[in-house]
């Protein structure tokens, strides 16, 4: 019978040292020279992450901590010291940067599978800071108006990463958008093997961009247009040329896959549903057509990665998109720190352990086992009011 291993201190992640991970990774990127006589950056950083880890806003957290700063002290710092000496494009640069601290090892010695999309967060006030920061969409969650952010996943060995973010303002064009992410990605000196993109980039102004790309890029496409729409026949995938006009810009001729997919009773549909792809650049994409929709799941991989950033952003009532941008990275940043801490776990085990290993951080390390760890680190450094103190004369003692 195997011998069931103890946790010592060479084995074991303390809840104190996964709160410093997070909260050093800040502080080290973004210094607020907080020199008081009771706080520093790393008391105003931790509540920031504390906000985040149980997706709560600043002030209920404050108000939850008996020792921690107050949240106008916290409001006031992050002010008067990050965003008032900080433009938005410096300040998105620097979020960029603490991003990515820490990166596998292994990342820049393969091209990498890579995403981009956009996110778009509800706002319910009445006006922006400034005109152009809030970007209009379709009615969702009771509004119309949303500040919008563009982010680079990247998927390698089983891990997934957000390697750049930008705030994307209500007149930037999604090429724009396009561009400066894959610029910020060749800076970090990563090469992309391959794009995936959803189909509110199939345009034509995005795909002449990519078609000028090193990498091949698959672009799904709406169903829209007679033209495109008679191509949807036949039983067996298969590639073709499709020419895309525009209004604005001259047509554009790309290499068209289209991939068919029997619906097999899926959402009590049946019958054969086809799946159009662009696919542009100047290398050969290697993918048969009947094997491009399992390539393009990989894109899914970032609605994942939006989801984990809404379970780690702090919650926010502000029109300040400064503001707003550094508590969305701040959750891009923990769902990063927890990959990469799961990674050093398992690089450091031996490796006929390390299938067993893997097997056991996805059943007992979860994002939610994370988060505990930081809630539990903040709470003990600071502690909680652990009773409700009703501040006006009771007639009678309570009896509960």
């Amino acid at each position: 019978m195997s011998q069931r291993l103890v946790p010592d201190a060479n084995t074991a992640v303390s809840a104190e040292q996964v709160r410093a991970l997070a909260v050093d990774a800040l502080t080290e990127r973004l210094p607020l020279s907080v020199d008081g006589y009771r706080y520093e950056d790393a008391d105003i950083f931790g509540v920031v992450v504390a906000a985040a880890a149980q997706a709560r806003s600043i002030e209920s957290v404050c108000r939850q901590l008996v020792s921690g700063p107050s949240a106008n002290l916290v409001r006031t710092y992050l002010a008067q010291r990050l965003f008032a000496e900080t433009e938005l494009e410096s300040l998105e640069a620097e979020l960029n940067e603490l991003l990515t601290q820490r990166l596998p090892e292994d990342l820049r010695k393969g091209r990498l599978e890579v995403a981009v999309d956009l996110t778009m967060l509800p706002y319910y006030g009445r006006s922006g800071v400034e005109e152009d920061q809030l970007r209009r969409g379709g009615a969702k969650a009771g509004t119309t108006r949303f500040h919008a952010y563009a982010t680079a996943f990247v998927l390698q060995a089983g891990r997934r990463l957000t390697l750049a973010l930008t705030f994307v303002h209500a007149d930037e064009t999604l090429e724009d958008v396009v561009a400066d992410l894959l610029g910020r990605l060749c800076g970090l000196g990563l090469a992309t093997g391959h794009l995936y993109l959803d189909r509110d980039f199939a345009s034509v102004a995005v795909l002449r961009f990519l078609a000028e790309q090193p990498f091949p890029s698959i672009i799904a496409l709406p169903k829209r247009g007679e033209k495109l729409k008679a191509l949807l026949r036949g039983r067996k995938s298969y590639r073709t040329t499709y020419t895309m006009v525009s209004a604005q810009e001259e047509p554009f001729t790309f290499e068209l896959y289209v991939a068919c997919r029997y619906r097999a009773g899926r959402r009590g549909e049946h019958g054969i549903d086809y799946l159009p792809f662009a696919v542009v650049g100047t290398a050969r994409c290697p993918l048969a057509a009947n094997r491009i929709v399992r390539a393009y799941r990989r894109r899914f991989g970032i609605e994942t990665s939006y989801r984990q950033m809404n379970r780690l952003m702090a919650r926010t009532t502000s029109r300040y998109p400064d503001l707003r941008l550094l508590l969305v990275a701040v959750g891009f940043l923990l769902a990063n720190l927890w990959v990469w801490l799961k990674g050093q776990i398992l690089g450091s085990t031996p490796r006929p352990a390390r299938r067993a290993v893997r097997a056991w951080l996805e059943d007992a390390f979860r994002l939610d086992s994370f988060c505990d760890l930081l809630i539990q680190a903040c709470k003990a450094r600071y502690h909680v009011h652990e009773g409700l103190s009703c501040p006006f004369p009771l007639t009678t003692p309570l009896k509960l």
